[in-house]
């Protein structure tokens, strides 16, 4: 690829991700999991200004008698004991599962919505873990620009006017008209007035301005990182992911996290065809800001690389950035490779098939709910597995979830990491529930032990239109298997 086109390349992706947070394309949060006795999916759609209004749904997916549904908002430095009142969830009319809220998120940085559900059954709780973060400006339409101006004019002329009519007229007597000095006397009053009033309206504007250019300055920017790949002759080709950001280490960022016992979980997707995808495991380098890994034996091209990092915090975040392969191929097995390291040369986009046959022999069945699928609505993905003579197959953990799935759109702009349990970050989870003395085994929703079902599903609200591929990847017998679904979203 030439210096030109990546260039554009990586623009397009840094532009994609201030609209992101732990992914790239989209800082909603679903979840899917147990609260008690009960199996809710909440799905928080978050506002992208700070503050703002996030928009929470619950859905009851298990469990009857639900009397009252509450949220409120958890900052990760404060916890329950600083959070404000919890708000009542109203029920949806014409569907009494359903549930929606509104939450005032005030200040950026990492989040847990508390979502309490008491009914016949009992009282439960669940956490959802969700980022704060300023994505955009909120333009102002023409007209309310319009009506404000010509509210505005008016006012200051009308105050203007006001203030030479008390000084001229208000201390003459009924029917009196004012003489040559106190028509002065307003004329003067009233010049003052307009230079005072500008004087004011100036520094109001120059606060705001201000104010604006403190508010960008607190949007959310990605990481800036660059991605090289090094071949070693005695340990195969590693790559190596540098956060070069002065903001790594001029922000004072809290340690990495943990999530399913990796610092991260890095993805490589082909970029021509989305015929090649890798989900792997790189660790820190020696200087702090580097992460290696073996790169698999993939075929050659440029690659989109995303890094999912989660800090001590809470927040989490994507890593996006892109490498070129050339053509030697890397060595089928390098010094240090993860033993949860998985990848796979796939069909190409736009050739997937509801019934995705694996190497293996293996074939993977994408139940799809409906033939189109629209933006900022609640669908389910489900998956399943049949062994080469049709029977089910019998998944295993991999990781401690049931599956692993990724979504992304074609041109690059989404790419969502995906669990049973939804998109939020698992060790975010576990550190608010630990906190808040909740943690546990009980309470890791959406963790599997395996139970010899062949079948898996995720929740998932697609956040734009265009065309799509999902990656998904399950392992059977100690195996990883990976398949490759596409689809076109509609707007809604």
């Amino acid at each position: 690829m030439t210096a030109p086109k990546r260039t554009v390349r990586l623009l397009v992706l840094a532009v994609a991700g201030l609209a992101a947070s732990a992914h790239v394309g989209t800082s909603n949060a679903y979840f899917e999991g147990a609260a008690g006795p009960y199996g809710v999916r909440v799905v928080i759609r978050t506002p992208g200004v700070i503050p703002g209004l996030a928009q929470i749904s619950v859905r009851i997916t298990d469990g009857a008698g639900v009397e009252q549904v509450t949220v409120r908002p958890l900052r990760a430095d404060v916890g329950l004991e600083g959070a404000p009142p919890p708000d009542v969830a109203r029920a949806v009319e014409g569907d009494p599962a359903l549930y929606d809220a509104e939450l005032w998120l005030m200040t950026p940085g990492s989040y847990s919505v508390h979502v309490a559900v008491s009914g016949a059954e009992g009282a439960g709780t669940a956490f959802v873990p969700v980022l704060a973060v300023a994505e955009r400006r909120l333009p102002m339409s023409f007209g309310m620009g319009a009506t404000l101006i010509g509210a505005g004019l008016i006012l200051f002329l009308g105050a203007i006017t006001i203030f030479g009519a008390a000084v001229r007229e208000s201390v003459l007597p009924p029917g009196d008209d004012p003489d040559r000095r106190q028509r002065l006397r307003a004329r003067v009053v009233m010049g003052v007035s307009t230079v005072t009033l500008g004087l004011l309206l100036w520094g109001g504007w120059t606060w705001w301005d201000v104010v604006d250019a403190a508010y960008r300055e607190r949007m959310y920017q990605p990481l800036e990182t660059s991605t090289a790949l090094q071949d070693r002759a005695s340990e195969g080709a590693t790559l190596r992911l540098t956060i070069d950001d002065p903001a790594w280490r001029g922000r004072g960022w809290s340690p990495l996290l943990p999530d399913h016992g990796k610092l991260m979980h890095m993805f490589l997707v082909k970029d021509d065809d989305l015929g090649a995808f890798a989900h792997v495991h790189p660790v820190p380098h020696d200087d702090g800001k580097s992460f290696d890994v073996p790169f698999p034996p993939l075929p050659a091209g440029t690659y989109r690389v995303y890094g999912d990092i989660v800090f001590e915090s809470g927040f989490a975040q994507t890593l996006v950035d892109e490498v070129t392969v050339p053509s030697t191929p890397a060595a089928e097995t390098g010094a240090g490779r993860d033993p949860d390291d998985s990848w796979a040369e796939l069909t190409p986009r736009g050739a997937g098939q509801p019934i995705y046959e694996l190497p293996s022999g293996r074939t993977m069945r994408w139940e799809r709910e409906s033939l189109g699928a629209v933006t900022d609505e609640e669908t389910t993905l489900r998956f399943t597995l049949a062994e080469p003579d049709g029977r089910p197959s019998a998944l295993e953990p991999y990781m401690g979830m049931l599956s692993h799935a990724a979504v992304t759109r074609n041109d690059g702009s989404v790419f969502i990491h995906l669990h049973p349990s939804g998109n939020i970050n698992m060790a975010a989870q576990q550190r608010f529930e630990e906190a808040e003395g909740t943690g546990g085994p009980a309470s890791m929703h959406g963790m599997t032990h395996g139970d010899g079902t062949s079948s898996v599903s995720f929740p998932f609200v697609f956040p734009s239109p265009g065309a799509y591929r999902i990656f998904v990847q399950v392992r059977v017998d100690g195996q990883v298997e990976t398949a490759a679904f596409d689809l076109d979203v509609l707007a809604s």
